[in-house]
């Protein structure tokens, strides 16, 4: 658009706000909208790219290295997608993070059924746990659901003149500080002891009750006897 305002409005004072307005439009920068051109977009919306087209975290981005294989990786994305779960896009997304990566499959090495093997060359980086843990996480996105990883063979060559290997080694140590506990106990003030005993006792008196009585008076008896006798008649035969 043109940095001036068109001479029919800027005469006018009734499109003064607007001339203002086309003019500040005018200038404005709409380069940062255009963040598909992925070459070219500021490296910020490179992780916004990513959750958009399916490649953050495990599919990919967890593995990238630089800001180059993330571009590349944005940029491949809608393949990947496309072959998902095929040999094809196995390689590809190693590729694109330049791993060179080796698949071979179970009727390649007369292994069990839906198994496959891949060989890392790892001449180009190194790996730890964390990078290892990533990568079987990434292939476990991009295999198909009935293809089972048997081996992942990580290869280290080193092709300069002169070999150079290095080892480092990093020891750590744990000590355990627990509160301080007296094995014993000294006493040597005097040492004051008390008893205080208490007791009750209980008394029950019960009624008097008569166990046995004596006769001091004589005692006189008497017997007496009384019978009936009876006398029947009969008459003379």
């Amino acid at each position: 658009m043109s940095g001036t305002a068109p001479n029919i409005l800027a005469n006018d004072e009734r499109f003064g706000h607007l001339a203002q307005l086309t003019t500040r439009l005018g200038d404005a920068d709409l380069s940062t909208l255009l963040v598909y051109l992925v070459d070219q977009v500021d490296a910020g919306w490179l992780p916004a790219l990513a959750e958009q087209f399916h490649v953050a975290g495990d599919e990919g981005w967890r593995l990238s290295q630089g800001e180059r294989q993330q571009r590349e990786l944005i940029k491949q994305s809608i393949h990947l997608h496309r072959s998902k779960g095929t040999r094809w896009s196995l390689q590809q997304v190693l590729a694109t993070l330049a791993l060179s990566g080796q698949i071979s499959e179970w009727f390649e090495y007369a292994g069990k059924p839906y198994h496959f093997k891949i060989r890392i060359d790892l001449a180009a980086r190194g790996i730890d746990a964390a990078t290892l843990t990533a990568l079987e996480a990434m292939i476990n996105e991009y295999k198909n659901a009935r293809s089972v990883l048997e081996r992942l063979a990580l290869v280290l060559s080193n092709r300069s003149a002169v070999p150079m290997l290095a080892l480092a080694t990093q020891v750590g140590e744990l000590a355990t500080v627990y509160p301080f506990q007296p094995e014993s106990l000294q006493q040597r003030a005097s040492l004051n002891a008390a008893l205080a005993y208490a007791s009750v006792e209980t008394a029950t008196v019960y009624p008097f009750q008569t166990t046995a009585l004596r006769q001091q008076a004589s005692l006189t008896l008497g017997l007496a006897h009384a019978s009936v006798e009876t006398v029947t008649l009969y008459p003379a035969a």
